[in-house]
């Protein structure tokens, strides 16, 4: 775990955070647990102003700290009291203590008991476990169950009475699929899954197969999942993360009967929760608000995605863009051991040889079974629930997004994206004022990867269509993205990109930083056992701040060398953020 120290503006934080790192081989090492370092000097500080001369504090003092340095105002003395409890609940007490080394450190041995159970130190067991010594404090911080690296309200705590389209949606793409885009299971499971983690807009594909409504991923071999089950999953999970509206978008194959029989499924299983729009709201002028429309369930229409063929083919800038990421990522240069070039160039030509036969194999397989039928139209029964009007940007005139009376969603692919927000990124911004935009990843991502949602976010995009499964750092980027307004799946978007502003993207990237943030890294400690047997591993740890291009930075810490408790309390890093802050 590391230890770090975080603040902005006057509230510091403390807090440990998980990091991974690759082993070299698997060593068993003696006293491997016996914790030699000392505690960061700035954590001796600390503990000695909240001790105030004793050796333990209590729940007073925590509170304290937690209250008066982290901005915690919510930790009282009880609140600190139940975190002491927990934390000498779970982690057994004479256990953690042979993690570290009494004598190195000069603290007083308080878990030697004699047989009439007292200690050795100036207080019964009573007071040990409602207190906690400097070593304890230490590891309070290291625990993220218990001191987390966030503030995260359990309530949204932005103003969600304006429209849609004045938020950042959490949105997922294919949201059936449990894994790849070519052959994996779909399943209720990744929807639900999904609900659960906050996101508000859920994606179904319906196609006929056998004369039944099913949802699967045309064009390919993934197995399908009844189309009345994914409805039933959606009305059983829609509002136990949030309250804000739940958004369906569902991409239409089917009959004009199938149709019917598909709005007959939805308005039986919702009942009450779906959104029935008056004739003028199809669409609005403006849309309404989360907070109009708690614990709806709204229906979008998600127009067919052009082929693979015709994506490649309109845009292979993006191939050649798209294609590296989907190889196993080289190494850092620092990283040990280094892989030759001609190692990684053997190993990206394996991996590329894999994705194309993969998708290869599939398309051979589907030519003689079912096709896109592109001549579907929406029944007169599915356009009555729809609320969110969806367009590709070809239904548009001269194929640009341009704002009409009304307020829809356009549905952008990952390159075409790519492409407006070279020629005019203002336009995209401009759009997405009053309506909504919608980007999803690029066709050849068959590994079910993520394009960097800050593509769509940075030009006032609301929705970065996510494929969950894919585990990637571009869903982590998304998870921490939501994690603000009480993970309600909804985040107010930056005034720059509301109809109250007129700044230019270029503007905004020249506006003055208006938040500094600093960060020191203090300790690493709590390793696995996956070492080398013959040396002590070296360490370094990366900071990154990800958003509008004028933010993005890389900072890293010096490389501590064969040693298993690293320290870098005397290294501070300042990043200074400007676009998401206006």
């Amino acid at each position: 775990m590391w230890a770090l120290r975080s603040w902005s503006g006057t509230v510091e934080r403390f807090f440990g955070a998980m990091v991974s790192c690759l082993p070299c081989a698997e060593v068993f090492l003696q006293n491997f647990g016996r914790r030699s370092a000392q505690p960061p000097m700035m954590i001796k500080a600390l503990f000695e102003a909240l001790a105030d001369g004793k050796e333990r504090i209590g729940a007073l003092e925590l509170s304290r700290f937690l209250s008066g340095l982290q901005g915690e105002l919510h930790a009282d003395e009880e609140y600190a009291a139940r975190l002491i409890s927990q934390f000498h609940s779970e982690w057994d007490s004479q256990e953690r203590y042979q993690h570290y080394n009494p004598h190195q450190i000069g603290v007083h041995d308080h878990n030697q008991t004699g047989k009439t159970g007292k200690t050795s130190g100036n207080a019964n067991y009573s007071d040990l476990s409602t207190t906690l010594d400097i070593i304890e404090f230490l590891d309070f911080l290291l625990l993220p169950d218990l001191n987390t690296a966030t503030i995260v309200s359990e309530k949204p705590t932005q103003d969600m009475s304006l429209p849609l389209s004045h938020y950042f949606i959490y949105c997922s793409h294919n949201s059936y699929l449990t894994g790849n885009q070519l052959t994996s299971k779909c399943s209720t499971a990744p929807i639900m899954k999904a609900l659960h983690e906050g996101c508000r807009v859920i994606e179904l594909d319906c196609w006929e197969r056998r004369g039944k409504i099913m949802v699967l991923h045309g064009n390919t071999l993934t197995q399908a999942v009844p189309f009345e089950e994914c409805i039933k999953i959606i009305k059983e999970n829609a509002f136990v993360a949030s309250e804000y509206p739940v958004i369906l978008t569902i991409e239409n194959h089917l009959s004009g009967d199938l149709q019917k029989k598909a709005i007959k499924i939805m308005k039986e299983i919702f009942g009450k929760s779906l959104f029935l729009p008056r004739p003028e709201e199809r669409s609005p002028r403006l849309f309404s608000s989360p907070e109009e429309l708690k614990r709806k369930i709204l229906i979008s229409d998600t127009p067919p995605t052009d082929s693979l063929e015709e994506q490649a083919a309109a845009y292979p800038e993006t191939v050649v863009d798209v294609i590296p990421e989907l190889m196993t990522s080289p190494p850092d240069p620092n990283d040990s051991p280094p892989l030759s070039p001609s190692d990684i160039r053997s190993r990206t030509r394996q991996e590329l040889t894999k994705h194309i036969g993969e998708a290869a194999d599939v398309w051979i397989k589907m030519n003689h079974n079912y096709h896109t039928n592109t001549d579907i139209k929406n029944t007169v029964e599915l356009d009555e629930v729809i609320y969110i009007s969806c367009k590709k940007p070809s239904d548009m005139k001269d194929g640009q997004l341009v704002p009409g009376e009304r307020s829809i969603m356009v549905n952008v692919s990952e390159p075409q994206l790519r492409k407006f927000s070279k020629e005019n990124p203002d336009l995209l911004v401009q759009y997405c004022k009053s309506n909504l935009g919608r980007m999803y990843p690029f066709g050849l991502r068959f590994d079910s990867s993520n394009a960097d949602p800050f593509l769509a976010w940075s030009h006032g995009f609301q929705l970065a269509a996510m494929n969950m499964q894919g585990c990637d750092r571009p869903c982590w980027i998304a998870r921490a993205m939501f994690e603000a307004n009480g993970r309600c799946g909804y985040l107010k978007k930056p005034d720059v990109f509301l109809p109250t502003s007129g700044l230019t993207l270029e503007q905004i990237s020249a506006m003055p930083a208006k938040i500094q943030l600093k960060i020191t890294v203090l300790m690493g400690t709590d390793w696995h056992k996956l070492f080398d047997w013959f040396k002590k591993p070296d360490f370094y740890v990366k900071l990154a701040i990800d958003g509008i291009p004028a933010d993005l930075d890389k900072k890293k810490t010096k490389t501590v060398y064969k040693d298993f408790e690293p320290n870098w309390e005397n290294q501070t890093f300042e990043f200074l953020i400007r676009g998401f802050s206006a």
